[in-house]
């Protein structure tokens, strides 16, 4: 949750501003785990949470339920919604169609600093103590803040603005799937060993062993998913 938010008094300024506010701040506490799938929630809870007025939540909300991401029920609150079997499945097909172009584009024009640090904070994460509750939910936090971030790396290099928007709605709906699973599924490193395999290849300029690697991990990165939500 995030820890140093001071609640806005007064929506009439910058209206627009407070509305996307509470809507990022409200995937930032998804992508903490204060929320969870199949649990009531009201608008006051997701207020506190993330720091933002009834006005601006309720806006954000609209546009979550558009997105699948949420249900409102009438004068109650409202509930995350519970990704199933199918549902990944699609996810994952549309990921493939969207970041392995991507990824070719950025194995062929990137930032070589940018790539060491992917690199190194993989190796950092991977090394990371996981002797105590604590350290494994902080290491959970990293360890899905990184693998975005990533992949927000290929998709950059795109450079479609469109293309971004339907990513961060995918990326969305699988914080949803993570929330779902059990904290054991969550601790494995193995993804981090197919992206440091895919940064070698961008890291050589070699497009199509990017791609082919991409596709492997995404594969395989689904089937982690289905194994857990089908336990």
């Amino acid at each position: 949750m995030p820890s140093e938010v001071t609640a806005p008094t007064d929506d009439s300024a910058a209206p627009s501003v407070q509305r996307s506010g509470a809507y990022e701040r409200f995937l930032q506490c998804l992508m903490q785990g204060a929320f969870r799938p199949g649990r009531l929630v009201t608008q006051r809870e997701i207020c506190d949470a993330t720091g933002s007025t009834i006005t601006a939540v309720r806006e954000a909300l609209k546009r979550l339920e558009g997105e699948g991401v949420v249900e409102l029920i009438a004068k109650k609150g409202v509930i995350l919604h519970e990704i199933d079997a199918a549902e990944v499945r699609e996810i994952y097909q549309l990921r493939k169609l969207v970041e392995m172009p991507a990824v070719r584009a950025y194995a062929a024009d990137h930032d070589p600093a940018e790539v060491a640090d992917l690199r190194r904070r993989s190796h950092e994460i991977m090394a990371a103590s996981t002797d105590t509750p604590e350290q494994r939910q902080a290491l959970v936090r990293r360890r899905t803040q990184l693998d975005w971030e990533l992949h927000q790396s290929f998709l950059r290099a795109l450079g479609s603005g469109l293309i971004d928007e339907i990513f961060r709605k995918l990326e969305t709906k699988q914080m949803l799937v993570r929330l779902q699973l059990p904290p054991r599924y969550l601790s494995h490193g193995e993804a981090f060993d197919e992206h440091l395999e895919i940064l070698d290849a961008v890291g050589a300029a070699d497009a199509d062993l990017a791609a082919r690697l991409l596709e492997a991990h995404l594969d395989r990165a689904q089937q982690r998913f289905l194994d857990a939500i089908e336990y």
